[in-house]
């Protein structure tokens, strides 16, 4: 019991030190409003699945709209897609590439980030292959605070821009309570291991700013 009872306090202390964190890391960062972001540079759009359980992903195409609102705003310099490409079936970089593209993206300005397996590995690829110290983060607002607070961590100067939420409340809360636990590994992977993404490799130019307003 007492072994039980020191790991469930060890647990809450890291989620209560992860959320503090996540907050002033990401405390007056976070837009909703395209042309409200204060800074011009490169986009990350993170990825999941344009489908889920058979049907459309209300997540997918909330991001891919909010990433090209953010274009036609003229706050991003190129977009770097990134996410999970696992196998020859499964392409996140390539479907959002595609959504983008149909929502009036060039395709010169939008990079695919094959290796994005996890939100650390997207972040840190963008510090570290990518070359990029200030970017402008889309996704929804839960998942872009994490992003804004491993950011932080790596020394990077970040905003972000949120999508709309889904409005299925089953979703919202799996969500919620799926994040609680993303935050506290976060927390162990920058603090206690300092764990690195997947794959780095050769550094990756991004397009030149078109100078685009």
């Amino acid at each position: 019991m007492k072994v039980a009872g020191g790991i469930l306090l060890a647990v809450v202390l890291l989620s209560a030190a992860a959320e503090w964190y996540i907050a002033s890391a990401s405390e007056g960062r976070i837009f909703e409003r395209s042309a409200d972001i204060p800074v011009r540079a490169p986009a990350l759009v993170l990825g999941c699945s344009p489908t889920f359980q058979g049907g459309p992903n209300g997540y997918f195409y909330n991001r891919m709209d909010t990433a090209a609102e953010l274009w036609r705003a003229g706050k991003a310099t190129a977009f770097i897609v990134s996410g999970d490409n696992s196998s020859h079936a499964y392409n996140e970089p390539e479907w959002m590439k595609q959504a983008l593209m149909e929502r009036g993206v060039p395709e010169d300005r939008i990079v695919c980030d094959f290796a994005g397996l996890r939100t650390l590995d997207s972040v840190v690829r963008m510090k570290e292959v990518f070359g990029v110290s200030t970017m402008i983060v889309v996704s929804q607002e839960f998942h872009n605070e994490r992003a804004l607070a491993i950011a932080r961590h790596e020394g990077m100067v970040a905003w972000a821009v949120s999508a709309p939420d889904v409005p299925n409340r089953r979703s919202r809360v799996k969500s919620w309570f799926r994040e609680r636990a993303a935050r506290v590994w976060m927390m162990m992977d920058l603090w206690l291991w300092g764990r690195k993404p997947k794959f780095l490799g050769e550094p990756v130019a991004l397009p030149e700013d078109s100078g685009r307003k």
